[in-house]
């Protein structure tokens, strides 16, 4: 018994030596490297396509120069490798811009405001809703139009599973269980406070479990 508590300690000691040897937390004063994420890999281990490897003819100065880029229906860079390769601009994962992250979804880039173990954000989906038709001359309904429109839709992302999914309590719940004091405290909130307070509580988990990247 002695024997596997001197291997459990020695494991923890040892990861957490490492971690801190190579790898360093994501704080208020860490900068990411800017560039085109291609997936979700190249944003977890830091490691963008910069500017001077993409190939385009967009001014790469002006302040908007990525949301041009990804209205292109192709991407085309220079592969670390020395290789020229080019991408649907829809199947990028994310990129980077003044330390701020901008993540696909649906085909659409948004903006991660506040970053952490786990992130919420805003985005957008197309809907069709379908409305009756009118006939002035029956006075009456006929058939029914059909309307796109877009609603506003929150989401969740874990940095470290990379998944991405539309807000619910239930996920809320999954990713909070990974620390059972701020699990315990969220389980007895009512439905309605779970989903006004959600913000908090990312908050709160994220100041305790800070995320790290590797160093270099």
């Amino acid at each position: 018994m002695r024997f596997s508590l001197v291997l459990v300690f020695c494991y923890f000691f040892c990861f957490t030596h490492i971690k801190a040897q190579d790898s360093v937390a994501f704080t208020k004063d860490f900068r990411l490297y800017e560039g085109l994420y291609l997936g979700y890999q190249d944003f977890r281990y830091n490691w963008p396509i910069p500017k001077e490897k993409i190939i385009t003819k967009i001014n790469k100065d002006q302040l908007d120069f990525y949301s041009k880029l990804i209205e292109e229906e192709f991407i085309e860079y220079t592969e670390r490798d020395g290789s020229i390769t080019k991408m649907k601009s829809e199947q990028v994962w994310g990129y980077c811009q003044n330390n701020i992250i901008f993540i696909n979804q649906d085909k659409n880039f948004y903006r991660i405001p506040v970053f952490g173990s786990i992130s919420n954000f805003i985005g957008t989906v197309e809907v069709t809703n379908y409305s009756p038709g009118y006939d002035p001359f029956m006075n009456a309904p006929i058939g029914s139009n059909a309307q796109k429109v877009r609603e506003i839709r929150q989401y969740l992302f874990d940095f470290y599973s990379g998944e991405i999914t539309p807000f619910s309590i239930d996920k809320m719940e999954e990713y909070l269980k990974r620390d059972e004091t701020i699990y315990n405290e969220y389980k007895v909130l009512n439905k309605k406070n779970k989903k006004e307070m959600a913000t908090k509580y990312i908050r709160m988990y994220n100041e305790k479990h800070l995320v790290y990247f590797p160093k270099g």
